[in-house]
């Protein structure tokens, strides 16, 4: 045998999806990215996926954030493979109207203007963009799949919302997420590599 073809999902990996790092645009880790995150993820009516679950497995969040009770959802702007995002509106303690929303990172930077640099809110012009850029590429040659967060207030008194309301948004970070190894994978790797087989991984990702 001089080639083998392997599924990659459930056979070189673990088949459970992780959240592995949630980091502003610079790459530091940080938590308001990680309860925007957590926020979209309970609040979309939507059909939920597997990052969205791991999301979700972050349960201190809910006592933290309690969007059961200090929370409520306005509206929703649903995901669809065109825009690749999609939004929650969400009001805490009836006070203003917050978007937030997330998706991947090409189709979220096309809808931010600004980006969150510790406490400021900077204009995400060319420079910064190619900053805020690298640290997505790194978490890709980690083999991680990367959700972009952005969030702006809105008026309180707009209470319906459309695709057309994802502009003008502020780019907060990223959440990274991974589907580990199984602990046999390298060294059945390395076996076949010491007996000359080459491994093609086919994949859909």
């Amino acid at each position: 045998m001089d080639v083998l073809c392997t599924d990659k999902t459930g056979t070189l990996t673990e088949d459970q999806i992780v959240l592995a790092h949630h980091v502003d645009a610079w790459g530091a880790d940080c938590d308001e990215v990680l309860e925007l995150a957590y926020l979209n993820s309970y609040f979309q009516t939507g059909l939920s996926n597997l990052l969205d679950a791991a999301v979700l497995k972050h349960t201190e969040l809910a006592l933290a954030l309690d969007p059961a009770h200090r929370w409520s959802l306005v509206d929703e702007v649903p995901w669809d493979f065109g825009r690749r995002r999609m939004s929650v509106i969400v009001s805490q303690d009836q006070q203003a109207h917050r978007l937030i929303c997330k998706g991947a990172v090409e189709e979220m930077l096309a809808v931010c203007t600004h980006v969150r640099r510790g406490a400021e809110r900077v204009p995400l012009d060319a420079p910064t963009l190619a900053q805020v850029h690298e640290v997505t590429v790194g978490l890709n040659q980690g083999g991680m799949r990367v959700v972009a967060v952005a969030t702006d207030e809105r008026p309180v008194s707009q209470t319906v919302f459309s695709a057309a309301d994802e502009q003008g948004l502020t780019l907060v970070g990223y959440v990274a997420f991974l589907d580990p190894p199984k602990p046999t994978t390298a060294p059945a790797l390395a076996a076949l590599d010491e007996h000359g087989v080459r491994v093609k991984v086919l994949t859909g990702d």
